[in-house]
């Protein structure tokens, strides 16, 4: 991806786009405020957020998810401060009767940041709501790799040997290759004769093979992501070694190695899930539909899980695992971002 997904990936043209921090509700100093984007003259209704109510357009208002509720509210700027309003709130003040289309759009905007950090009046709706496609962008080198993938996937089904390749460079080249590109095509002519379509219309199982890997690459953009997280355990790992003197720091990066495992197992088996799904290509071009529809499914539990990492792979991406104040109190920030979202709750049974 041109950018992380979830994060500062843009959103198409002008759609809703992920934020960064969240202002906080008594920022003493708030930046200045700024006219709000309108929506695109002619803007349709059922695919951008066009409210009527005058609320919505105060300058630099936005809609987000609180940090320790996940509520949905709107953030307005009042004076210095930003003022954060709960959407029941919202409604009974400015009266916005849910079933109003203002209020019918809140409900949309309640769904919609799922899937982006910020949402502004006048932005598009998210794609996943519309027609189930996703709302940011992949690089290409993940088209490629999810390519490599199904050229393998191809290779393997018609000579009959499996092919095993992990290494994404590697994935990448292989669309490339030529030998790979004769045997793709033998199994494209063979795909057709078998699922009794006629060799001119091979273009077709071509087509299908092509939108399958452009549905795939947003899992393998959202995979890199993960890495991200898989290289913020790994230098938990090396925190215990630099800090290996400080018995209190000591017990909180156990604490937090524990903490973390619920998390990251969830990650793993949601891509094992997937690629034992998608692993047979037969079966998948067969039952394509379904299969799309799955992936997507995947792909945005995978996209709303990752966003909740956003804030901390940004702080740990170039951190070095050094003894320093700066590294504790990265340590200590992630301590609370994992009991905050992934803490343990144990029910103690009587004579337990």
């Amino acid at each position: 991806m041109s950018t992380a997904p979830g994060t500062s990936s843009p959103a198409d043209g002008d759609g809703a786009r992920p934020a960064g921090a969240e202002p906080q509700a008594q920022a003493p100093a708030a930046p200045p405020p700024q006219e709000p984007a309108p929506a695109p003259e002619g803007s349709d209704p059922s695919t951008h957020f066009v409210f009527r109510n005058k609320v919505f357009t105060l300058a630099g208002g936005y809609f987000s998810l609180t940090r320790d509720t996940g509520e949905a509210v709107y953030n307005v700027h009042l004076g210095d401060v930003w003022g954060k309003l709960p959407f029941r709130t919202l409604r009974q003040t400015f009266d916005i009767d849910e079933r109003s289309d203002d209020g019918r759009l809140l409900q949309v905007v309640e769904r919609g940041l799922k899937y982006v950090k910020e949402i502004r009046p006048g932005d598009s709706i998210p794609r996943e709501l519309l027609d189930g496609s996703a709302s940011w962008r992949v690089d290409e080198r993940h088209l490629n790799i999810a390519r490599g993938r199904l050229a393998l996937q191809l290779v393997s089904w018609i000579t009959g040997k499996e092919t095993v390749i992990t290494e994404r460079y590697q994935l990448e080249q292989i669309v490339e290759d030529p030998q790979t590109k004769q045997r793709t095509q033998e199994a494209f002519a063979l795909l057709a004769q078998r699922m009794g379509i006629p060799e001119e219309r091979k273009q077709e199982v071509v087509d299908r093979v092509d939108s399958l890997a452009r549905e795939l690459s947003y899992i393998e953009a959202l995979r890199d992501r993960f890495g991200l997280v898989q290289k913020i355990v790994f230098k938990l790992g090396q925190a215990k070694r630099v800090f290996r003197g400080d018995q209190q720091l000591l017990s909180d990066i156990a604490r937090m190695q524990t903490l973390v495992k619920a998390p990251y197992a969830h990650f793993e088996d949601i891509f094992q899930q997937l690629d034992g799904q998608t692993g047979e290509i037969m079966a998948v071009l067969k039952t394509y539909d379904a299969q799309v529809a799955f992936i997507r499914r995947i792909r945005d539990e995978l996209h709303t899980a990752l966003m909740v990492w956003d804030d901390q792979i940004e702080a740990w991406t170039d951190q070095e695992m050094e003894k320093t104040p700066e590294t504790e109190a990265l340590l200590k920030r992630f301590y609370q971002f994992l009991a905050q979202n992934f803490l343990i709750s144990k029910v103690w049974q009587r004579g337990g």
